[in-house]
């Protein structure tokens, strides 16, 4: 019997569904953490959030880029001990003066990225599509508590992807990521953009087990697939990610075997393929 683990590891666990197209077939996937803490995924992550940045910045026309900082004169003993917090109440608050002035009444689309200079302050990257005068942006920062240095110019909406690479390097987001509480967010856009869209079901489901385990346990093993993972490189191995099976009991785990048949036809049919990045 095969014995689960108690707390999520990357790479520990697996997901298992059925494959579209293909009635009767079954896949399995590694399952990883995707967190931009983890050194195996930190930097498929971030090829991943720069795509879709540019992706974004496409759709809406984001073709300005503001920097926004603060004035260390101007924070209290709470506001430098989370500077990171005090920043984003600054943003909500600017972003109310930008709807006024220049969204006419509407929320203006935006990305912002949040970095931390070398004395430990935040500040922000933001992706505008309105253009806005410097001097402006500049007078209404300062006015409700930001910093002096206040940088607003055009990006080619081609280019995002090289302008954000500066400040979505792996060494870059570690140290934003050390200044950070581990929940807090490096990321935040206007409420109309998604930056990651819902998953539809798929009938894929955890198993609480190694993905070699489920490979070891099958029969008839087919299109499996090794994937390079930052941690392996320098032993210059690869991990299995992916492989494809009949029906057996290891696909089915704890569940009924026929419900799940059928169900898995169901949706073998009409749903989307998952498959490992």
């Amino acid at each position: 019997m095969q014995q689960t683990k108690k707390f999520f590891a990357c790479g520990a666990y697996s997901v298992s569904g059925p494959i579209k197209g293909q009635p009767g077939k079954y896949g399995f996937a590694c399952l990883f953490c995707g967190s931009y803490r983890c050194n195996r995924c930190r930097k498929p992550k971030l090829r991943k959030v720069r795509k879709r940045i540019t992706e974004i910045a496409a759709e809406h026309k984001l073709q300005r880029m503001a920097t926004l900082t603060l004035d260390p004169k101007k924070l209290s003993a709470t506001d430098r001990k989370r500077t990171d917090r005090y920043i984003r109440e600054l943003w909500r608050l600017m972003r109310v003066y930008l709807s006024r002035r220049w969204g006419k009444g509407k929320s203006l689309p935006f990305v912002g990225v949040l970095e931390f200079q070398k004395n430990g302050n935040a500040h922000l990257h933001v992706l505008l599509g309105q253009y806005i005068p410097q001097a402006w942006l500049s007078k209404a920062w300062q006015s409700i508590g930001g910093g002096r240095f206040v940088d607003i110019r055009f990006v080619d909406v081609h280019r995002v992807a090289a302008y954000l690479s500066k400040y979505l390097a792996g060494d870059k987001v570690l140290s934003t990521l050390a200044l950070l509480p581990k929940r807090a967010r490096i990321f935040t856009t206007a409420r109309s953009i998604v930056l990651w869209p819902k998953k539809e079901k798929s009938g894929w489901r955890l198993r609480r087990v190694d993905i070699g385990e489920l490979l070891d346990a099958v029969q008839n093993p087919s299109n499996v697939k090794f994937v390079a993972v930052e941690d392996l490189k320098a032993f210059g191995l690869e991990l299995l990610s992916y492989f494809e099976s009949p029906p057996c009991a290891t696909a089915f785990g704890s569940l009924d075997v026929i419900p799940a048949l059928r169900k898995g036809c169901r949706f073998g049919m009409h749903q989307k393929r998952v498959s490992p990045e």
